[in-house]
């Protein structure tokens, strides 16, 4: 299908009744969660195109905010009001998800970890829990192109914090807590598939009513 620009766009008369309204408000909160989810699942994307220490870096932060955000987003949606709880295209959408076992076990295991402990807050615990049955062939504190503070990674730090989030058993392979890793990569990339989803199909029935229309730019 050819790419094509659109607006969503209501009129300055309308925009002013919506200026207090607590849907309207609430939307605007979804909204900006839905922004940097995408912000940074493309971040994650495009760091696989990218090489050395800026790589990795790219990739394992990129990934730890991205699911640090979609929590947060889940807390958001739980805030909404019964305005928008009662409806249709809510309890089709996040009204499922929210019940989904599978997530909420996910959401408590490994989203709740990561947003806790080493994204938005910086634990000094996990450096000490993570390294009891840390493992590796080399310890490499960090890594660096040239003179450019830029191109430098602290990576024995990432690595620890990975560590944590596996939790790894005494002898595990490495294989295994690269498959588990992955695994875990691909979770969160399905559930903020299914959030982005159900947070569209309700935005789309409320904007819709609140007399915004879809306009394709010439």
């Amino acid at each position: 299908m050819e790419n094509f620009v659109y607006d969503i766009t209501c009129s300055k008369d309308q925009f002013e009744l919506l200026r207090t309204d607590e849907k309207f408000l609430e939307l605007l909160s979804l909204a900006r969660v839905l922004n940097a989810l995408r912000f940074f699942h493309k971040t994650t994307v495009d760091s696989y195109a990218l090489s050395g220490p800026v790589r990795a870096r790219s990739i394992i932060n990129s990934f730890l905010y991205l699911g640090s955000v979609l929590y947060e987003g889940f807390h958001t949606v739980e805030k909404l009001g019964k305005d928008l709880k009662n409806l249709d295209s809510f309890n089709s959408g996040f009204g499922v998800l929210l019940k989904d076992k599978t997530v909420r076990s996910f959401r408590k295991l490994v989203l709740h970890r990561m947003r806790n402990k080493f994204v938005f807050h910086f634990d000094v615990t996990v450096a000490k829990e993570a390294l009891k049955e840390f493992q590796m062939s080399e310890y490499k504190f960090a890594s660096g192109v040239g003179k450019a503070g830029g191109d430098m990674y602290f990576g024995l730090a990432d690595e620890a914090v990975i560590n944590y989030l596996l939790e790894p058993v005494p002898n595990e392979p490495d294989e295994n807590l690269k498959q588990r890793y992955e695994k875990i990569l691909q979770e969160t990339v399905q559930v903020m598939g299914r959030f982005i989803a159900s947070a569209e199909k309700l935005m789309a029935d409320v904007l819709n009513n609140m007399g915004f229309s879809f306009n394709v730019v010439e």
